[in-house]
């Protein structure tokens, strides 16, 4: 996964031109179902389909069908293989700080 491709939510959400209100208020709806005594996944989310206008049921499932997508993606990366970069360029960097440093 190339570098560009990280993004936080807030910054694929703002770049998909979101507005913060927008998103705030959504979440508050969301966290309100999910707050609701004996609440299952499957209940949660048959509360939100049922929230969903008849004539946006289309978008929540692309909506759906892309979240998924993000989700298999997140687990799929090899989190280890990403750190050991990261600490490998570090050392890189301390072992030609410490070269210049002896000279």
């Amino acid at each position: 996964m190339e570098e560009d491709d990280l993004y936080d939510l807030e910054t694929f959400l703002r770049a998909a031109g979101f507005e913060d209100d927008e998103v705030l208020q959504v979440t508050y709806e969301l966290a309100a179902y999910r707050s609701i005594p004996g609440t299952t996944l499957r209940r949660y989310l048959l509360r939100v389909l049922n929230s969903v206008e008849g004539g946006c049921r289309r978008e929540f499932l692309k909506g759906v069908i892309v979240g998924t997508a993000i989700h298999e993606a997140v687990l799929d990366r090899d989190v280890e293989a990403e750190i050991d970069a990261i600490v490998d360029r570090r050392l890189d960097e301390i072992l030609r700080d410490l070269q210049i440093e002896r000279r």
